[in-house]
């Protein structure tokens, strides 16, 4: 059905006789409405027709209607407030356009600190910098709670790692590894991080996201101009992802120097930044400095996050007389992230210490080229390379509650013989990783015209990622490990990983149709992904299509009733692919140390340790890429100076990645030490054996999860009371989420009752799951005070309820899996039989209570305000009235106090 809708719209576009184009030209001006000079190295946007163009130094622009009678004019610019306007083209065909664009200053009305609802045809939220400086955050993860649906759960807190969270409660590492983050177009990956000790083990005491979402922490804001969230069906430019798309867009062009110095109870940022026009250089040269200091306890410094960035940034167009300009954005950026943790001398145990630190940089280019020609008229091009040194490291003193302990160095199977090791060992382990990005997307568009009126847009397209690791990876002294148990682990170099290959494929229509006096707005498309591809063709993982489509249709306009000055549908349905990162594809080997003689006298003449060793590989090749399928259902409406927007959306992701326990016997054998003559060493040749099975777990990547999300989220901007110089904004949603944990058969094997372990695994049924649910609004009361130069805010955060609890699944287990492979069934009779009766995973009462939180308001609040042109000050409370009460779980009786205490912090800054 798409394809064929494809075929017809191109069809109709190609031989369509309506190319004749008009010969005037529309020419314009962009004025600061503040000072009233000249704006100039804006940048021109002429939606429909898919133009663009930029100011000159007098602030003039040009730009050619074709056959089209009225179009949507978009500009932008460096420290103005973005201006959206729509124009009749005969209105300006004798008479210079004038655009007046209003400074990022608070004594202009224009100046907004919330969130917009964005203009594209997908649902997705605007945050301009003003609002982003009002906001004061430390981090990305900050500015999210401007977005519908979102809480204000913690104050600002930079000890613990920050996953990204859209349209769902609480966090998810498949969402937040699903979530696409895009500075100035080129992903910001993680799919090459592989800082875990082993995965086999699943488990590592470092600050580590390696399977998950970008560390928020590590993206500092104050270099950003704006950001764009999409949480609706994106456009088919958008690949490798399944919850959304965070675009943001870092300042370049003309700016004063800026210097801010941030400070709250625990965090500590001074930043530096300056933008100016170059003509030896024909272009505009930005740079960026920030560093940030946080403790989790000022009063116990031993805990701590570190974060220095700079960036240079150069900007220019090129080629602009010939009418074939081309825009080149350059930037080169250097990051370092520590996190830190030790202990506190006066500690009963000193010197330890761990801590995670990341340091890199990132070259990016990105642009737009007019080409003009038959079939293209633009080209967008994105460049970007960025290579990480990341180093996890822990020392500690290892302890055993078990007495003398026995570990192997072998890298090979077989029976070998090994080592003791004291009660108490001083241990460092060290990861190594070298995660190094590349990506290229080239974008071309063609525009038609179709009787005058309707545009018809067609866009393709490619893209290439390459995501390797070249670090030296885990390091230790094997004959001091970090860890000792029979199921253990060796090095591994992560440079001899292969590197994650993905190339996509794209092309979408979009088809902006009059039908009367309303208007139809149309975007279909398909993205064909090659992941893990060993060439341009061919694939290892194969190739997954997502097929986009989104409609807008507006109703009514000012032109065909009194009411609605707008009343539009939206209709949406996609699907996302995410593919496996570098953890999931290639996980470590499982190492499994039987110790098969233990002869231990206290002489280490005559002690002696054999060990047998088995190693197994992980790697699923089942594997494949998580999905989402998504849909959703709008309504957008104006009312002279009131608007608002309701969404209903569904979304379920599928073959979600997580690492699972998994359970196999080993045969081995042990030897027989009664027939050791004392006073000797064993003489293993002459000893008996006797045959045993040992039982051994380890982790294997699988997609064994899932996640359905469903609500509604609402926007209603009530206006502005003039008496009282606020206006008032309501925002929220209701959220249901069901995460299943175990989407397919899932093992385990209970400890016995005696020494010998069950020599069976239990076989459970998947169906775990979780469903949580939450009601919020938010009102959110602006001030604005021109003549003072002042913006105070207020929130008033209302969770109506939020809930939770766990469906009822079945807690035994299907059958029995014995060492040759055979099942038993298992039958409620042996649900109370005692060999069987700790496969039952029962449950307590409470179990599948719910959790019901009553009503809870949270109230913050934020003042900015501007001292003449060159000092900016701002203060921000949260909690300001300290309701914090307490509820009761009454599923296990334990108490939790709700909402943060009361926190505050301000900043200062200069501009010069």
């Amino acid at each position: 059905m798409l394809k064929r809708f494809l075929a017809i719209v191109f069809f109709v576009s190609v031989s369509s006789s309506v190319f004749s184009q008009y010969n005037e030209v529309i020419n314009g001006k962009v004025l600061n409405k503040k000072s009233r000079e000249p704006v100039g190295f804006a940048s021109v946007y002429i939606v429909e027709l898919e133009q663009w163009t930029t100011t000159d130094e007098n602030g003039t622009f040009s730009f050619h209607p074709r056959s089209l009678t009225s179009v949507s004019i978009q500009v932008q610019c460096l420290g103005m407030e973005p201006l959206s306007t729509f124009i009749q083209l005969k209105d300006f065909l004798n008479k210079k356009l004038i655009l007046e664009m209003a400074p990022v200053s608070f004594d202009m009305e224009e100046v907004t600190v919330l969130a917009k609802k964005g203009s594209g045809i997908s649902t997705s939220s605007t945050i301009g910098s003003a609002a982003i400086g009002h906001v004061q955050p430390a981090s990305l993860a900050d500015v999210m709670q401007l977005l519908p649906g979102n809480v204000i759960s913690s104050n600002p807190d930079l000890s613990n790692v920050q996953q990204i969270s859209i349209r769902e409660t609480g966090t998810d590492a498949n969402s937040a590894m699903g979530t696409t983050i895009l500075i100035d177009g080129a992903p910001v990956s993680n799919d090459a991080n592989l800082q875990t000790v082993s995965t086999a083990r699943l488990g590592s005491d470092f600050s580590s996201v390696a399977g998950a979402g970008t560390d928020l922490r590590q993206i500092s804001t104050d270099n950003i101009e704006s950001i764009e969230v999409i949480r609706g069906i994106p456009s088919v430019t958008y690949g490798d992802l399944t919850s959304g798309v965070v675009v943001l867009k870092t300042k370049a062009g003309s700016m004063p120097y800026e210097l801010k110095i941030k400070t709250d109870p625990k965090i500590k940022q001074v930043t530096l930044g300056k933008g100016y026009h170059c003509k030896q250089l024909k272009g505009a040269v930005n740079f960026s400095l920030d560093y940030l200091r946080s403790f989790s306890d000022l009063r116990s410094k031993y805990e701590g996050y570190d974060r220095f960035t700079t960036e240079l940034g150069y900007s220019a167009i090129y080629n602009k007389p010939s009418g074939k300009p081309l825009i080149l954005n350059a930037r080169l950026a250097y990051f370092q992230t520590l996190d830190e943790e030790k202990t506190d001398p006066d500690a009963m145990v000193a010197n330890e210490k761990m801590f995670s630190r990341d340091r890199g940089f990132r070259i990016n280019m990105n642009g737009k080229w007019t080409i003009r020609r038959k079939l293209i008229d633009n080209l967008d091009y994105t460049f970007s390379f960025s290579n990480v040194y990341q180093k996890s490291y822990r020392e500690f003193y290892r302890t055993s509650n078990t007495g003398i302990e026995t570990i192997s160095t072998s890298l090979t199977e077989g029976e070998n013989i090994g080592i003791f090791l004291p009660t108490e060992q001083f241990t460092k382990v060290s990861v190594k990783g070298q995660p190094v990005s590349l990506f290229l997307q080239l974008i071309g568009n063609k525009v038609f015209d179709i009787n005058k009126r309707a545009v018809n847009k067609i866009l393709y397209g490619l893209e290439y990622r390459l995501n390797g690791n070249y670090g030296e990876g885990q390091i230790y002294n094997i004959s001091n490990p970090p860890f000792v148990s029979s199921n253990t682990s060796r090095p591994r170099k992560f440079k001899d990983i292969p590197a994650l290959n993905n190339i996509s494929y794209f092309i979408e229509d979009k088809l902006l149709l009059p039908v009367g006096k309303t208007w139809l707005n149309l975007q279909a498309g398909i993205r064909l992904n090659n992941f893990q591809s060993k060439n341009w063709i061919n694939s290892r993982l194969g190739y997954f299509a997502e097929p986009r489509f989104n409609v807008q249709y507006q109703i009514l306009s000012s032109k065909n009733n009194k009411l609605f000055d707008k009343l539009s549908v939206n209709f949406g349905v996609g699907k996302n692919y995410k593919s496996p990162s570098l953890l999931y594809l290639y996980p470590d080997h499982a190492y499994f140390d039987l110790s098969i003689l233990n002869y231990y006298t206290g002489d280490p003449n005559l002690d002696m340790v054999v060990m047998d060793t088995h190693i197994y590989k992980t790697t699923n090749p089942e594997l494949k890429p998580s999905e989402n399928l998504k849909l959703e259902f709008g309504l957008d409406f104006k009312i002279k100076k009131h608007s608002g927007s309701l969404t209903f959306f569904r979304e379920k992701l599928t073959n979600g990645f997580d690492m699972v326990k998994e359970f196999l016997f080993i045969d081995s054998y042990r030897y027989q030490t009664s027939s050791i003559p004392e006073g000797t060493k064993p003489d293993l040749a002459n000893l008996p054996k006797e045959q045993w099975t040992a039982v051994g777990e380890y982790y294997k990547p699988q997609n064994s999860s899932e996640m359905e999300k469903k609500g509604l989220e609402f926007i209603f901007d009530l206006g502005k009371v003039k008496g009282l110089y606020t206006s008032f904004t309501l925002d929220g949603a209701w959220l249901r989420t069901k995460k299943i944990e175990s989407t397919i058969p899932y093992q385990q094997h209970p400890s016995s009752a005696t020494s010998a372990p069950y020599l069976y695994i239990g076989v459970y049924p998947p169906g775990k799951s979780k469903v949580s649910e939450r009601l919020n609004t938010n009102l959110r009361m602006v001030t604005q005070i021109p003549k003072l130069r002042l913006i105070l805010s207020t929130i008033a955060q209302m969770i109506w309820f939020d809930k939770y609890y766990f469906p009822e699944y079945d807690e035994a287990p299907m059958y029995l899996l014995y060492p040759d492979g055979s099942t038993l069934k298992f039958t409620e009779e042996m649900r109370t039989r005692p060999e069987y009766i700790r496969f039952v995973n029962e449950k307590s009462e409470n179990y599948y209570l719910k959790e019901i939180m009553p009503p809870l308001l949270l109230t913050n609040f934020r003042l900015s305000k501007e001292i003449g042109n060159q000092l900016k000050i701002s203060f921000y409370v949260n909690n300001f009235v300290n309701y914090r009460p307490i509820y009761e779980y009454a599923r296990s009786g334990s108490f939790l106090r709700r909402n943060p205490s009361v926190y505050f912090g301000a900043e200062l800054k200069i501009m010069l």
